[in-house]
């Protein structure tokens, strides 16, 4: 039923398989950056720290009820590192690159964008009003 797409995927190099990764990879590609699937002690150190902040989960979106001291600290302090006025910070790469396509590029713009580019930039592209052309 699928033969036909996978065909194709598989001919123009983009067919991803998954793969059982041996437990001594470094991973620098996850959500895991920080390493706390993997690390009891630094996981445990994190939950202490957060107990302080009275947040125990991540509540509603930002906008709704979910700005705590932290979010707001966490950002004033990445501004300050990297020389910005201001910033947010935004729960994933997949939301910033939405948020960066529908927040900039205005009707008439042109946003040039590379065909292989992450699949959150493709779908963010359909929802602006700007000229997309792929290349």
């Amino acid at each position: 039923m699928y033969e036909n797409e996978l065909l194709a995927l598989k001919r123009a190099n983009r067919f991803r398989k998954r793969v059982v990764y041996d437990k001594n990879l470094k991973d620098f590609a996850s959500n895991d950056y920080l390493g706390l699937a993997h690390k009891k002690t630094l996981l445990k150190k994190a939950y202490k720290r957060l107990k302080k902040f009275h947040s125990n989960s991540s509540k509603a979106s930002l906008l709704v009820n979910g700005y705590t001291k932290i979010h707001k600290k966490f950002e004033k302090r990445l501004c300050r590192l990297n020389g910005f006025k201001s910033g947010i910070v935004l729960g994933s790469g997949f939301l910033a690159n939405i948020a960066l396509i529908e927040a900039l590029p205005r009707r008439g713009d042109l946003l040039l964008i590379d065909q292989e580019y992450h699949a959150s930039g493709i779908l963010a592209s359909k929802l602006t009003l700007a000229k997309v052309e792929f290349f």
